[in-house]
């Protein structure tokens, strides 16, 4: 693979590239379908039961599978093809997303009950939960060395995208065509993602195997004599739980500003609109070497943007507050991941990856579960705070100067 200066292929080079474009495609179109499934269930479940608890319960099913499956799918990703793991993951969600369809479509919202929302719903965790060590993992084997932190920003792209389109077409989809529609959508992106897999797994390159046997033990190890890596994944920890109230509270704000379904799905755009934008300029300042404050600042950024929205009284303002979040959301996402390429060996990428989705995803069911017991109990607006207070604390944790002096003690 040949580079055009000392820093790598620019960003339009790298989306160019058959292989990292493809793989940027259909991880798009896989997360804008995850997002789609995200709106739909939250909906049905709030419909269903009028409580932030039981939303909150389908985010836990749904991400409980990255901790359940990490000791398995962690090792796959740095044993076997990554490509192939990518297209197995996508198989689960296929099944989720598609059978709830089937399902809603012939039994309708009002018939469904609150069990089968879980049980798909699960199912696509685990489709995630398979997927996601391979697919962090194999970023830069499709660049070369000098291209990681550009094409890590760039990969934070279908995220962000997923979070921008996905809760407005979901949203419009369900108000217009129905949530079997919606989630027949979902369902083709995740079909096409597999097959984009199936086709990077077969031009994989040989690569560096682990001398310690590959097990997932051994990554708890290496984590645990490398302390920059454990505060860079606590860092993830704080993006990951920030991420949950566009999703588990955008329900129960929307109805206390008297607004409809669509307004949940609003929200998660405006909240993907910002991380798009953060993803622009994580993309391009992502070809530094040095280390650089952005996942302190961007936790800041996210942690404000959560904070403030209950002093919004309108939805416009609500939006906007999701909006500066999602900014800060994407900077220190990106900017933590590509600090951990950076410092990790590629023999041990899959196990370390397996944690980052651990702490990115795994987590998700404690934030859902904090938020919708504190709103339910107390509000959404203390809820809001207290995840905001969280968030922006956990970037004291990825100061360079801290993360400088811990690796010079090692």
């Amino acid at each position: 693979m040949t580079t055009t200066s000392d820093a790598g292929r620019s960003s339009w080079q790298l989306i160019r590239d058959p292989r990292f474009g493809s793989f940027i495609l259909g991880k798009t179109l896989a997360f804008i379908g995850v997002w789609i499934h995200n709106v739909v269930a939250a909906v049905i479940a709030w419909e269903i039961t009028h409580s932030a608890t039981w939303v909150a319960i389908v985010s836990v099913v749904q991400f409980l599978p990255q901790i359940l499956l990490a000791p398995i799918v962690g090792p796959m990703a740095d044993r076997s093809s990554r490509g192939r793991q990518v297209a197995y993951g996508r198989v689960f969600c296929v099944a989720g997303s598609g059978g709830l369809g089937i399902w809603l479509w012939v039994t309708g919202i009002d018939s469904i009950g609150i069990w089968p929302v879980l049980l798909m719903t699960f199912t696509v965790g685990v489709g995630f939960a398979v997927s996601g060590p391979a697919m962090q993992a194999m970023v830069p084997d499709l660049v070369e060395p000098a291209e990681v932190g550009r094409a890590v920003g760039l990969d934070s792209v279908p995220t962000m995208l997923g979070r921008a389109a996905g809760p407005a077409i979901g949203a419009l989809l369900l108000a217009f065509a129905g949530a079997a529609a919606a989630l027949a959508v979902a369902t083709i992106g995740h079909l096409a993602f597999g097959v984009i897999g199936v086709l990077l797994a077969r031009d994989e390159l040989p690569r560096e195997t682990s001398p310690d046997g590959g097990g997932f033990i051994d990554g708890l190890r290496y984590i645990r004599r490398n302390p920059v890596v454990i505060l860079l994944l606590l860092g993830v920890t704080g993006v990951g739980m920030g991420a949950d109230p566009v999703v588990t509270l955008a329900p129960a704000l929307a109805h206390d500003l008297g607004g409809s379904n669509a307004l949940v799905g609003y929200f998660g755009s405006a909240f993907g609109v910002g991380a798009v934008l953060g993803s622009v300029v994580s993309a391009t300042v992502g070809g530094a070497s040095r280390p650089t404050s952005a996942p302190v600042a961007g936790l800041a950024v996210m942690g404000a943007g959560i904070a403030v929205i209950p002093l919004m009284p309108t939805a416009l303002g609500v939006c906007a507050a999701f909006l500066v979040s999602g900014v800060g959301f994407t900077v220190a996402l990106a900017g933590c991941t590509t600090s951990l390429h950076r410092v990790v060996p590629t023999s041990m990428r899959g196990r370390v990856m397996s944690l980052w989705v651990i702490a990115f995803m795994g987590t998700r069911p404690v934030a859902a579960i904090v938020n919708g017991v504190l709103a339910d109990a107390f509000g959404t607006a203390v809820a809001l705070v207290a995840m905001g207070l969280f968030v922006a604390a956990t970037g004291a944790l990825c100061l360079p100067r801290v993360l400088q002096h811990v690796s010079e003690r090692r």
